[in-house]
């Protein structure tokens, strides 16, 4: 292969596809896991889960009594 015939497949441009994205959240939301972070760089897509106890309680009150 040439070098310019090699730097034209080396700038070809990859990016995750919306189906994929969205299938992937919704299989998150099937499992009933929270998501706490998503990251999408180029064609790789990662789709951080929170903690389950943190949305569990709801508040973040430390403890404090209502007033």
């Amino acid at each position: 292969m040439t070098s310019a015939a090699h730097a034209a497949t080396e700038a070809k441009r990859i990016r995750a596809s919306e189906r994929a994205f969205r299938i992937a959240l919704k299989v998150i939301r099937d499992a009933g896991l929270p998501v706490g972070k998503v990251c999408i760089t180029g064609g790789q897509i990662e789709i951080h889960c929170a903690d389950v106890d943190a949305n569990e309680t709801g508040q973040k009150d430390e403890g404090l009594k209502q007033w």
